[in-house]
């Protein structure tokens, strides 16, 4: 009988987050005969298109508004149907392995469960730490949770390579390996980017949360500074929450798009922003090994990047390796400011860091973690 997967992630397209662009891209790549996908349904989002050869796209459950409260509830009253709609998938479709999304724990213990009582195969795919980022009383039941997880499963996925090194390090007997993002879209033929325009057009694309908070406001306090300059939010964030942050201010927009939409809204701007966050909320391990979803639509849009992010982490070493970007690890305004006049003032280092991003996108083509997938899911 030939492999076929449930995929279990929270959000599924159209929903705009980091987590459904990157399942979404990933089921791309298989046919009916080889997935499932399934997650919540999300409200209020725009519509992506969903060919009839892809895999299936299931809701199993009900979204809640952006912004309002109660989602965490309004979740965890559907989850014994969500369980039973696993297990209902999963003979219905005769899957023969379950692929679980983390980072809502719900979804991850469902998986699981899935898992173990229909003998399916597990395959966690942790897009973020899990027992590291907890603290207090959640972090029993997460202990708890990733040990049966990891007992269970037949491999483990993680993001990145920084993710790799830091499970290696605490959980030496863990299989794990790296599925990285991925985009479905042609790699484009480097063009030289156009000269920027005065006053300058800035975009910053994805969710604005702990794990880029204080780099955004920074990077926005530095775009406030240039007379006239605009900047767009591509983003499901909430506005109210944007507000609160202070950085919706006169010259900048923000919109929520399809993510059909997001490259060519990204080359609209003469700069697109990467911003990761120095300090915050979050685990040390968390800012050392997140390597953000919109790092893919950043390196394939033509538009030079200007990253933000710590010294010390998996996403500046890639950056550095690659020549991609140009970074500043210094939580400063004016090294920022800095930056920025460099970028508008070089069209050799604008060309430069525009060619470099094109070739270390092509580790992240579609095809080719499709493949990382089923070589994993065949051969356990």
């Amino acid at each position: 009988m030939p492999e076929r997967i449930l995929l279990l992630s929270w959000t599924v397209p159209p929903e705009t987050s980091g987590s459904a662009v990157v399942v979404g891209n990933l089921a791309k790549q298989f046919t009916r005969d080889e997935m499932i996908l399934t997650g919540e349904r999300p409200v209020g989002r725009p519509g992506v298109a969903w060919r009839a050869d892809w895999p299936p796209l299931v809701y199993s459950m009900m979204g809640w508004p952006s912004g309002q409260r109660g989602a965490r509830w309004w979740r965890w009253l559907q989850l014994p149907w969500l369980v039973l709609r696993c297990l209902w998938l999963v003979w219905r479709y005769r899957c023969t392995a379950v692929l679980v999304v983390f980072p809502r724990e719900e979804f991850l213990l469902v998986g699981y469960l899935a898992a173990a009582w229909s003998g399916a195969k597990l395959f966690p795919y942790f897009h973020n730490t899990y027992v590291e980022n907890r603290r207090g009383l959640s972090l029993h039941f997460a202990r708890w949770l990733q040990a049966r997880v990891f007992t269970k499963a037949s491999h483990v996925f993680v993001m990145s390579e920084g993710m790799v090194e830091l499970y290696r390090e605490r959980y030496p007997h863990l299989r794990c390996s790296a599925l990285p993002h991925s985009f479905n879209e042609a790699l484009p033929d480097f063009t030289p980017p156009p000269e920027p325009r005065f006053p300058p057009r800035f975009v910053i694309c994805g969710n604005i949360n702990e794990s880029c908070r204080d780099a955004t406001v920074r990077v926005c306090q530095a775009i406030a500074q240039l007379d006239g300059a605009a900047l767009t939010f591509l983003s499901g964030t909430a506005s109210a929450f944007l507000q609160r942050l202070g950085v919706l201010r006169a010259g900048v927009r923000h919109e929520t798009v399809s993510r059909d939409q997001v490259v060519q809204r990204l080359r609209e701007g003469d700069v697109v922003v990467l911003a990761h966050g120095l300090g915050g909320g979050m685990s040390t391990e968390e800012y050392r090994t997140i390597f953000p979803t919109r790092t893919i639509e950043y390196l394939i849009c033509g538009r030079p990047i200007l990253a933000h992010a710590p010294a010390e982490c998996y996403l500046s070493r890639f950056l550095r390796e690659h020549d991609c970007a140009l970074l500043v690890t210094e939580p400063s305004v004016a090294a920022l400011r800095a930056a920025i006049e460099r970028l508008q003032a070089d069209p050799a280092l604008r060309d430069r860091l525009v060619r470099n991003a094109l070739r270390a996108a092509e580790m992240f083509q579609a095809p080719r973690v499709a493949d990382l997938l089923r070589r994993h899911v065949g051969r356990n």
